[in-house]
């Protein structure tokens, strides 16, 4: 796990303190999560593992099957069985399912609004299919899972939720301070909290014990020259999230966002020609969040 840094906060210490004191009240992972966590990065496991987990959650066993099935994967067979959607889906599409579905779970009865959460999670979803986007694009010369990458999309801005959640008094103070000043949503929240989501990510994983790819995703996505590992994905992540808010997939209208990362694009190589193709290849994509939404939300 990532050790945990010191900051030396200019914020208001008392709400940085109840910041750390309610994520104490975060609940652990769902079971089946944690152990699915383990069947995935396992070597020594198999698709009939994966199958036999899910099959006991009757939900997630709908919803894979349905995502087996829908026009966002395009199989041109039916599938019938969570074995066969493991089998063509893959476990880390398994995985992007089950924690996106078990995260949405976790903060659905919430009436709490300081963040628009369909607004939220289109804007995660459309970063993870631009994540996949990306790494496809580059298959041939860079040795990364796109499924992977969709998973640590969905799930980058999830130190949002946390806020939401358990400090949405001050957290509806951060956003309102975004909105007026016009600057981005991390800068907000630095200021007004004296933390920010990807730092709150950080005591996230180590609680949730999340994988190093999720986990520095989640942590370094807004800074990737920070980053000792994994930076290829990081970048990445941290690409796709600035082209899910340059195509209005955002939190508000006009969200203001980072600025990119200076090395972006030659770190991943990525010419003028390849964003053109990217970008389209996103914008034709975008209907397919809705249907995804869809599938994990019910």
């Amino acid at each position: 796990m990532i050790a945990q840094q010191p900051r030396n906060f200019s914020a208001d210490n008392d709400r940085y303190r109840r910041v750390i004191e309610n994520i104490d009240n975060l609940p652990s992972l769902p079971e089946i999560v944690s152990r699915l966590l383990k069947i995935v990065n396992s070597p020594d496991t198999s698709a009939e593992d994966a199958a036999e987990l899910v099959e006991k959650d009757p939900a997630l066993t709908s919803k894979m099957i349905r995502l087996a099935n829908s026009a966002f994967y395009g199989i041109p067979r039916s599938i019938s069985s969570v074995s066969s959607a493991v089998v063509i889906l893959g476990f880390n599409t398994i995985r992007s399912l089950v924690l996106s579905a078990s995260v949405m779970k976790m903060f659905s009865g919430s009436n709490k609004h300081a963040v628009d959460k369909d607004r939220f999670w289109k804007h995660s979803i459309v970063c993870a299919i631009a994540a996949k986007i990306i790494v496809r694009h580059f298959i041939s010369i860079r040795m990364m899972d796109p499924e992977s990458a969709f998973c640590a999309g969905i799930l980058h801005d999830i130190g949002k939720l946390i806020f939401n959640e358990y400090i949405n008094e001050d957290y509806r103070e951060a956003c309102e301070y975004a909105r007026k000043t016009n600057i981005p949503l991390i800068a907000a929240e630095t200021k007004v909290l004296g933390i920010n989501h990807a730092e709150i990510a950080r005591i996230l994983s180590d609680k949730w014990a999340l994988p190093l790819d999720l986990e520095y995703s989640l942590v370094y996505h807004h800074n990737p020259g920070a980053a000792d590992n994994i930076q290829e994905l990081i970048a990445t992540i941290h690409f796709a999230d600035m082209l899910s808010h340059r195509i209005g997939a955002c939190l508000w209208e006009n969200e203001t966002h980072d600025q990119e990362w200076s090395n972006c694009r030659s770190f991943l190589g990525i010419s003028d020609n390849d964003y053109e193709q990217i970008y389209k290849t996103l914008s034709d994509s975008i209907e397919k969040s809705t249907e995804f939404l869809n599938i994990i939300k019910q």
